[in-house]
């Protein structure tokens, strides 16, 4: 009797075990999906806010390799540029590089606070270990008029992609968008 005692006992102490590493195991599952959700939550704030400055520009802004003006250059939809180094092309991917490596790396890009500081907000977000990062690159589709071109009116095709972080250096989403921005003379 005692011995069939110490089985039935064994045979609870496995299923206590089996069940709290389960849970265990359900627990950083959870976690580690709240993290993913954060940093989904996060880009999509910093593509908003990037198409967001996008909309609210009255000019085309310029796109320079520093910038500036939180747009950079890149291939035009049309083809090659001649004004536009070979460089240019491949620097979308030299930024996702970047971004997907350590936190260290992630310096390319606007911050989410300067894009959403000339839109009226200096807000910045909680719960993350980094704030998010916004890249434009324009593709401009130049019109048929000589004019409307210098003065830079036509369709004007922005790439904006953002990178959102979670609360750890791990969690991480890239979300990006094409938007087409009419500016007339």
């Amino acid at each position: 009797m005692l011995i069939l005692g110490l089985v039935v006992l064994l045979v609870i102490t496995m299923l206590g075990i089996t069940g709290m590493r389960t849970t265990v195991m359900q627990e950083r599952m959870a976690g580690n999906l709240r993290q993913n959700h954060t940093a989904l939550q996060a880009a999509e704030a910093a593509l908003q806010a990037g198409l967001a400055y996008i909309e609210n520009q009255a000019t085309p802004p310029n796109a320079e390799s520093s910038g500036s003006e939180h747009v950079w250059p890149a291939c035009t939809v049309t083809g090659a540029n001649a004004d536009l180094p070979h460089a240019a092309c491949t620097s979308l991917a030299s930024v996702l590089g970047n971004w997907q490596g350590d936190l260290v790396n992630v310096s390319e890009g606007s911050t989410y606070q300067e894009v959403v500081g000339e839109l009226g907000d200096a807000g910045t977000l909680p719960g993350v270990v980094e704030q998010p990062r916004i890249y434009i690159e324009v593709r401009y589709v130049p019109p048929l008029d000589a004019q409307q071109a210098a003065q830079g009116a036509g369709v004007h095709y922005y790439t904006v992609t953002a990178v959102g972080f979670g609360g750890s250096a791990k969690a991480r989403a890239i979300v990006q968008s094409t938007v087409a921005k009419v500016f007339a003379l």
